[in-house]
């Protein structure tokens, strides 16, 4: 299960285009939007991954109201076709971001804390969860080389964030 929630972060992690201005807002978001992106990486194994090849398509859009970006991947996990819907969105109140995922046969959706960098070249994913009695976090960062290019990495901590396990690392790219 970690391995399909941190592929999926992965490979919707990488496009917003750089900005002047470090006040977050929903527009960060549309980095994601226009062209096709694909990616590739590889988990290794750990604790909490398999070692396995990842890669995927992913198209995103506005919503109609320029609310949320919505993103489509077609991924591939171990040689396995998956699909998953993300959505992403911004809340003004109290300007954080979050991202929401689902796959058809999963029970609920997922729900993934989402830091954008103030020059909104570092987006970092994080989740937690209690497994076998020990608490873990999860964290997938994605850095922009530039407009069309992004390198990827998923660990693991715990400690409280102290020290992470690398679980695997990847690129994408926009094709335009």
């Amino acid at each position: 299960m970690w391995w399909k929630l941190t592929f999926s972060v992965c490979l919707l992690c990488g496009l917003l285009p750089a900005a002047d201005t470090s006040k977050p807002t929903a527009e960060a978001l549309g980095r994601w939007v226009g062209g096709k992106w694909a990616g590739g990486g590889k988990l290794v194994d750990s604790d909490y991954s398999k070692a396995m090849a990842v890669g995927g398509v992913t198209n995103c859009a506005w919503s109609p109201d320029h609310i949320f970006v919505v993103c489509d991947q077609n991924n591939t996990i171990d040689g396995k076709e998956m699909r998953d819907l993300s959505v992403y969105a911004f809340d003004p109140e109290k300007a954080t971001y979050q991202m929401f995922g689902m796959s058809p046969g999963d029970k609920h959706p997922r729900m993934t804390e989402l830091t954008i960098s103030p020059d909104r070249n570092r987006w970092e994913y994080l989740g937690k969860a209690e497994i076998s009695g020990k608490q873990v976090e999860f964290r997938t960062v994605n850095v922009f080389r530039d407009n069309d290019h992004v390198d990827w990495w998923s660990d693991y901590s715990t400690d409280d964030g102290a020290h992470w396990v690398k679980m695997g690392e990847g690129k994408e790219a926009r094709q335009k």
